[in-house]
Formats: structure tokens, sequence, C-alpha cells
């Protein structure tokens, strides 16, 4: 687990709320506070769409950030900050995938139910968090390590 602070929080708002640099990540969860609380779940229902449309969006389990950034950026823009955000944000399985393969991790990839980067915003403060959740036991923590060495590169080099 790494924890850190965001310096530019109007240089990272603006890339994680008008830019791409997050669009490819799947959201689990976003709570923002401005004049309401909004929650917004981000796993899929199914039955919200006809089979066909289902399989034509490739039988997604949880919403991209694209799909739903347009809606938080409409929530969160205006002349008055939020009170606070928190964003959790689930990596696909292509990057999990990416992650197994670059660092040769010993861990079958159905061993991992997820990695987790939490954005959150309160009083003033930006930071992230991230998080590994495994089905089996890690005794070195390597895909914990590999995890946030990826996320600590992606922000270094999207906003470093």
């Amino acid at each position: 687990m790494v924890s850190e602070q965001i310096t530019n929080i109007k240089d990272f708002m603006n890339k994680l709320l008008i830019g791409t640099d997050f669009d490819i990540f799947h959201v689990t969860d976003i709570h923002i506070t401005t004049f309401n609380t909004f929650h917004i779940d981000g796993h899929i229902m199914k039955d919200f769409y006809d089979k066909e449309e289902y399989e034509s969006l490739g039988c997604p389990v949880i919403s991209k950030w694209s799909d739903l950034k347009p809606l938080c950026y409409q929530i969160i823009k205006g002349h008055n900050t939020p009170l606070n955000f928190k964003i959790i944000f689930k990596m696909p399985d292509s990057i999990v995938i990416d992650i197994i393969d670059k660092n040769q991790l010993d861990i079958p990839y159905e061993s991992i139910t997820g990695f987790f980067l939490n954005i959150k915003y309160d009083n003033s403060s930006l930071s992230y968090v991230t998080g590994t959740s495994l089905n089996i036991f890690d005794p070195g923590r390597e895909a914990e390590h590999a995890f946030d060495k990826f996320i600590s590169d992606f922000i270094n080099t999207h906003f470093g």
C-alpha cells in the first residue's frame, strides 16, 4: 500500500476530469459532496440493457472512468470546490495481466481479485492510496509491490 499527497491539485483535477489519463481505469465507487452528496456505484446493472445491447458493449461488469467522467465533471464543476470526494478505481484485466507479466509474478491471474487506486479530496487536500486484493496468501507481497510501482510510475509519468 502506498499513500501519497498530490501537491499540484489543479493539474491533477484537470487531467482527472477533462483529460484522458484515467479513462481506461474501471470505477467501483464514487462519492462526491457539493451542495448534495452524490453516490455512484460503478457496477453495471446488466438488466438495464437488452441482451444484444449488453453483449455489444462487451458484457462489462464495472463502468469505465471514461463513461462516468462527464457526469462527475458536471457535479464538480462550478465556482465552489467540492467539500470532498472519493473515487475508487479498479484496474482493468489488461493492466493486471501486464503487471503480472512485466514483474514475472508467480501468482495466477485468477488469484488477484483487484488492484485499486483510491483518490480522495477532503479539506483542500488531495491524496491517493493503493490497495490490492488477493484470494491467496502472498508472503512476500510481490503483487502489492508490483502494483505500487505501477501506480508510482503512472503518477510520475502523468503528473511528475
